[in-house]
């Protein structure tokens, strides 16, 4: 569909083609332009458009439906040591049996959505390839068009691949809306992607705006590709579209709250942007993003902000969604609750049909071997959950002499690297041979490889700020963000009586002591995510500690297009595995001490 160009404060209403998979006879027009550049003033109809009048009070009540799940991450399928586990086939015997149970009810509306993060953290992933030209399948687009999803939200990480590869997936695999009103910039997603979308069905008008959370989204260098502020992009919109709708729904991809610290939130969560919205203005928010299992067991008090219920449901097709909308002589939220997947049977014709396509192609890339792994008890899944953070160990030590490396093997005049337990999500089968799924485990997510600047004087800052986040003897394990660096940096932690009197020693870098270089700037090769995951303990340590930490957002960074897990699997493969050889051991670039 072609998008027609608008002046400011204009939006086009167009005709769209419902997924025919999805609710049966329904209409779907979609709201097209730019709603970041401020209010919206005006509808303009396409050619041979109509609004939908409202029909509002119904001679009897309609039911809308609305089946949700989010965060999705490419976890189709589960892959064990005992054989594939279905997941997503569960979803689709959920969502078949569930119109198969309303099909003859014309008072009952079926509608599914999706709520972002299709993709980044499953091998499924190695299907999208880093350009249109080495795309091959979205996995997640693919079985929610064939299984009847309605609508759905772009999610974070959904960009992480860069526009261009999302705006080729979507027009791919993709057969119903997909909206992002906080999305600017882009000429690519703005001929695939929209602010809103409404659905027509049982003389009900049903309308979604979608929103994207600004955090995590890397920047483009000398691009206006741009994820705005969410609450303003939905108050230039709900005005406009709220006429328009008997119910009015957005699917966000914010996260719960500016208060949860399970993934960054910016600007606003589903909360925050509650709290902002005039009374009235929407009937629900079907959130994504911080992974929260919200209602399991019905719609709880502390859910409804400012008259609006808040549902999310969870991660990894762990749960599925239902929220009950009752539309007469005006539309209310009368019941939400959550299922266990689990719980679910399996759609096998579904999962013979579609799923298992999907598997026979992935198997070539989670079985091709790219080296061996020692025997060193370092490298295992134990020694990361366990001791990643407890001082000096193998595996973090080989990733970051990789990573270092690498950058400087692709032209990046890097001084050394740096990494954390957020570049890790496991250890490796110790003294077998290593594959690229196995790999893929150890980096399930799309980082690219960032540079950091940094001075001496602010590095010495760094590694002070690093002896308080060391797992210390007898103390609880949560995660700090602990900095692991390559083989260039050399230094010793003193623990003393507590973590506020650890001190850092004896810095060295290339040999050098650390008071010699203080005004040197140094280039830092790190993750994109490093330390992503630390913002629930870093708010505990600055507000119920008193504790100052260092920021690594404060100083300079440069994100390039570089895959951390592709630079990996090369050093790797060029040195036929995780080897004490290659760099996979202990070399005493750092001591701790008690006193």
């Amino acid at each position: 569909m072609a998008l027609h160009s608008t002046s400011p404060g204009s939006l086009y209403l167009l005709q769209g083609k419902p997924n025919p998979n999805g609710a049966p006879d329904a209409a779907l027009y979609l709201l097209a332009g730019d709603a970041t550049a401020g209010p919206i003033t005006e509808i303009i109809l396409a050619p041979g458009v109509q609004a939908s009048p409202s029909l509002l009070p119904l001679d009897r009540p309609v039911r809308i439906k609305l089946l949700h799940f989010n965060d999705f991450h490419s976890h189709v399928s589960s892959f064990t040591a005992q054989g594939d586990v279905p997941v997503f086939s569960r979803v689709a015997s959920w969502l078949h049996g569930t119109r198969a149970r309303y099909a003859d009810d014309p008072q009952v509306v079926v509608l599914a959505s999706s709520g972002g993060d299709e993709s980044g953290g499953a091998i499924f992933d190695a299907l999208l390839g880093t350009t249109p030209g080495s795309y091959q399948v979205h996995a997640g687009y693919r079985l929610y068009s064939e299984v009847g999803v309605d609508v759905g939200v772009l999610g974070n990480h959904d960009l992480d691949r860069g526009f261009a590869l999302l705006a080729h997936a979507i027009r791919q695999d993709v057969r119903f809306p997909v909206l992002a009103a906080n999305v600017t910039g882009s000429r690519e997603l703005a001929a695939c992607c929209f602010p809103a979308a409404i659905f027509v069905v049982r003389g009900v008008r049903v309308g979604f705006i979608g929103l994207v959370t600004p955090a995590q989204i890397r920047p483009v260098p000398n691009s206006q590709r741009r994820v705005t502020d969410p609450v303003e992009a939905a108050l230039n919109l709900i005005p406009v579209v709220r006429p328009l709708c008997d119910v009015l729904i957005i699917l966000s991809h914010l996260g719960y709250s500016l208060n949860q610290h399970s993934a960054a939130v910016r600007m606003a969560g589903d909360v925050e942007l509650a709290r902002s919205l005039p009374a009235g203005a929407v009937h629900l928010i079907v959130g994504a993003h911080t992974h929260n299992v919200l209602n399991e067991g019905g719609l709880s008090a502390g859910n409804i902000v400012n008259g609006i219920p808040i549902v999310q449901a969870g991660k990894f097709g762990q749960f599925v969604g239902e929220v009950d909308i009752t539309v007469r002589e005006m539309a209310v939220v009368t019941h939400a609750r959550l299922t266990p997947t689990i719980d679910l049977p399996i759609d096998e014709a579904f999962e013979r049909e579609h799923v298992q396509p999907l598997i026979a192609r992935v198997r070539p890339y989670r079985e091709r071997t790219i080296g061996r792994v020692a025997d060193d008890p370092d490298l295992s899944t134990d020694a990361v959950r366990n001791g990643f953070a407890a001082g000096e160990s193998a595996f973090a030590n080989f990733i970051a002499d990789a990573l270092a490396s690498q950058a400087q093997a692709h032209g990046y005049l890097v001084d050394f690297a740096m990494i954390d337990a957020s570049s890790v999500g496991c250890g490796l089968p110790l003294g077998r041979q290593l594959t690229f799924g196995d790999w893929f485990e150890v980096m399930p997510f799309a980082d690219t490889l960032c540079l950091i600047r940094l001075s001496g004087r602010e590095l010495r800052t760094l590694l002070q700020d690093n002896t308080r986040r060391l797992d210390r003897p007898g103390q609880p394990h949560t995660e700090r963000g602990f900095l692991h660096f390559s083989q260039q940096v050399r230094y010793a932690i003193r623990l003393g009586a507590a973590a506020s009197s650890a001190q850092v020693e004896d810095i060295c870098v290339n040999g050098e002591p650390i008071e010699d270089d203080l005004e040197r700037i140094f280039v830092v090769a790190t993750s994109s995510f490093v330390r992503g995951p630390v913002g629930g303990w870093e708010a505990h340590a600055r507000m119920q500690l008193g504790q100052t930490l260092f920021d690594l957002q404060q100083l300079p960074q440069e994100y390039t297009a570089l895959f951390v897990r592709d630079l990996l699997v090369e050093y790797i493969t060029a040195h036929g595995g995780v080897l004490a050889e290659g760099g996979a051991k202990r070399d005493g670039r750092l001591r701790v001490s008690l006193r």
